[in-house]
């Protein structure tokens, strides 16, 4: 029987970085066993640490490992590990960061010997493939090789020539040739109370596009899971999960008109378990009543991934962004207000043709049309990307600087000794339509858009401005403006952010050379380096500045509600009561059983139950009523589990609000 063993590995350095569910090595074993039967034997791992107890425990045949920007060398340093002590046992890489061109994945392989395989694409029949020619030479990767055979999708050398097997094409039916891991077992040891599960409902590009490969065009199509699949392996981690989130790994959730029997059967599955508290997806972009649907059915759990156009021609053409109707996304918003789901939104900085005016005037778009999450990411250079090669880098002019990728980095116990590992990637922090004094302005920027905007920090005071006739966009502005002045509370929060930014940036030679020394990894470990800034200074700010940060919104709030509306008492009033309310849903968010009651005016549960969006003076009573602020008991269910998930230490907290939809650790209103 050849022993398998597959690994999609996470960093734990500090915490567990990647916290999903392997699928994809579950989808390949899965698929392999069903093929293979008794001929393999076939065994999954996630955690360093169970990587390095089976290999103490026994010797693969095979070591499969998937490649992702946040394991690559991770992974890498147990395949040399293993090679060193077991020079038989046949490694095989693949997953998505890999180069594209052929010269560059030739360059790719070559500086790795310690990879006998990589394959390209879907990976589920290249495997079975490849498993098949190695049995041909019972498992002599030499005697492989030196054949030349075209290995389908599979690339190696046959010592200094580079082999590039045929592509094969696209699973057509995913329920025969990716049988579910899940309702075969595979996935069950990942019920550990750590990890989210992750179920995939279909594969592929929702719009007709092809991409090319050796000069031939391949036509890409989405392809779905049968529904009785889909409610079947829902039903199963329905009935061992113990973590509140559900992950679709869905590129455009809610493409297929079937989609929506999906969202019934998690409806249902809500009122029956409570489970999912959380939906985390993202949806497509052009089905507006599909998604208000789906939001409509599942409220509170949803977190809807929507996208806007970019306002800049240059920057659209280099991302290759599908145009789409933004009247659409606006619709979306205000349905997702309605029914208490979320919308989220991201953007790159520092894309070729980038600019400081055209970053805030993305985000200004953003804010207008109603998307509630605004999530900014740094312009990351992938090796063998189009972004990333020579000429693109000399056309736009790009300054560069290295860091060790957030939670990315550990120490890892393998065959008896510990070997030291950090993901390491280089970052565009400027190019020649943006110097690096405007990339730090854009970065304080989106440091505000984290504490004031995102995670429905105040949201009940920005819907409040919208209704009144404030500008969403504007009253950010004001608030940034107020963040960042001399005399601002929270501008030691800034000028932190911009000085562990700075500090965690390296010439690539400094770098490398500060990592291998003992100090250098115990410095990260210990917390002086690798953080993620935008999370970490606006834990600071929120979780321990909460008074500071409502001072400065509620006085932008007061100052633009001038420019609209009459000088008004009760508005006032409304805005003293909310603010106390405010600050009592938000403080001591780990204290779960924590409550309060105080005597108000206005009807604030209507108003929250309506998302925030009604005029309260149409809610005011001259007599006062108490109202309740806490958590029910199935929020605190909620939270506990999730907190058994993540911690309550700085680093889980940050993790949580990173994975997670903020808003559920705050308090709710009761009469």
């Amino acid at each position: 029987m050849t022993k398998i063993l597959f690994a999609d590995l996470t960093h734990t350095g500090t915490v567990i970085d990647a916290n999903s569910f392997p699928l994809a090595i579950g989808c390949i074993a899965a698929a392999a066993k069903t093929a293979l039967g008794d001929a393999i034997s076939v065994e999954l791992v996630k955690y360093p640490a169970a990587l390095s107890c089976s290999l103490d425990r026994d010797t693969p045949d095979v070591a499969a490992f998937s490649n992702y920007m946040w394991n690559e060398r991770l992974g890498q340093a147990y395949a040399t590990a293993i090679k060193q002590r077991h020079p038989g046992t046949v490694t095989i890489f693949g997953g998505p960061n890999y180069p594209i061109d052929a010269a560059e994945q030739e360059a790719w392989l070559r500086g790795r010997p310690d990879i006998d395989f990589y394959i390209e694409g879907e990976g589920e029949l290249a495997f079975i493939a490849l498993l098949g020619a190695l049995a041909d030479f019972d498992f002599n990767v030499a005697a492989l090789k030196a054949s030349g055979r075209d290995l389908a999708s599979a690339h190696y050398f046959v010592g200094d020539r580079f082999v590039r097997g045929t592509l094969l094409p696209r699973i057509v039916d995913l329920d025969q040739s990716s049988p579910s891991p899940y309702l075969m077992g595979l996935m069950d040891g990942f019920f550990d109370g750590k990890l989210t599960p992750l179920v995939q409902t279909s594969r592929g590009c929702p719009y007709s596009c092809t991409f090319c490969h050796d000069g031939i065009a391949y036509a890409t199509k989405t392809r779905r899971f049968s529904q009785q699949r889909i409610d079947a392996e829902l039903a199963y981690v329905q009935q061992k999960v113990t973590v509140p989130s559900l992950t679709l790994a869905d590129l455009n959730w809610g493409m297929f008109p079937e989609d929506i029997e999906t969202a019934k059967t998690l409806a249902r599955m809500k009122v029956t378990s409570k489970w999912p508290a959380r939906v985390n997806t993202a949806t497509a972009k052009n089905q507006k009543k599909r998604i208000i649907e789906m939001a409509r059915l599942l409220g509170d759990s949803m977190y809807i991934g929507a996208s806007i156009q970019s306002t800049d021609a240059e920057v659209l053409k280099n991302i290759k962004r599908t145009n789409i109707d933004n009247a659409a996304i606006v619709e979306m918003a205000k349905e997702s207000r309605r029914s208490n789901s979320l919308t989220f939104s991201e953007l790159i900085l520092g894309l070729p043709g980038d600019s400081k005016e055209k970053h805030f005037r993305s985000i200004d778009d953003m804010l207008t049309t109603g998307i509630e999450e605004i999530h900014s990411y740094q312009f990351i250079l992938l090796p063998g990307t189009e972004g990333a090669n020579p000429a693109t880098r000399q056309k736009f002019g790009y300054q560069t600087r290295f860091r060790v990728l957030p939670r990315c980095f550990g120490r890892y116990p393998v065959y008896g000794g510990e070997v030291p590992v950090a993901e390491i990637h280089e970052v565009c922090v400027g190019n020649d339509s943006m110097s690096y004094a405007d990339y730090q302005d854009c970065r304080w920027f989106d440091l505000t858009l984290a504490i004031f905007n995102n995670g429905s920090i105040v949201n009940e005071v920005i819907n409040l401005a919208l209704t009144l006739g404030v500008d969403r966009a504007q009253l950010i502005r004001q608030i940034h403006d107020l963040a960042v002045a001399p005399d601002s509370p929270l501008l030691s929060v800034y000028q932190g952010f911009r000085d562990d930014e700075e500090k965690n940036f390296w010439d690539e030679a400094a770098l490398q050379a500060f990592l291998p020394r003992p100090e250098g990894f115990d410095a990260y470990l210990a917390g002086s380096y690798g953080a993620n800034q935008i999370f970490k200074y606006r834990f600071q700010a929120v979780f321990t500045m909460l008074d500071s940060v409502l001072d400065i919104v509620f006085g932008a709030t007061r100052s633009a509600l001038t420019a609209v509306i009459a000088e008004d008492a009760r508005i006032d009033d409304y805005l003293t009561q909310l603010r106390a309310i405010i600050l009592a849903s938000r403080s001591a968010l780990t204290e779960v059983d924590l409550s309060f009651e105080m005597a108000v005016n206005f009807d604030f549960v209507t108003l929250e139950r309506g998302g925030w969006q009604a005029d309260p003076r149409a809610l005011w009573s001259a007599e006062s009523h108490l109202l309740r602020i806490g958590h029910s008991p199935a929020q605190r269910d909620v939270l506990n589990a999730y907190f058994q998930q993540y911690g309550v230490s700085m680093n889980g907290l940050m993790y949580f609000i990173h994975r997670n939809a903020a808003r559920t650790l705050y308090r709710s209103l009761a009469a």
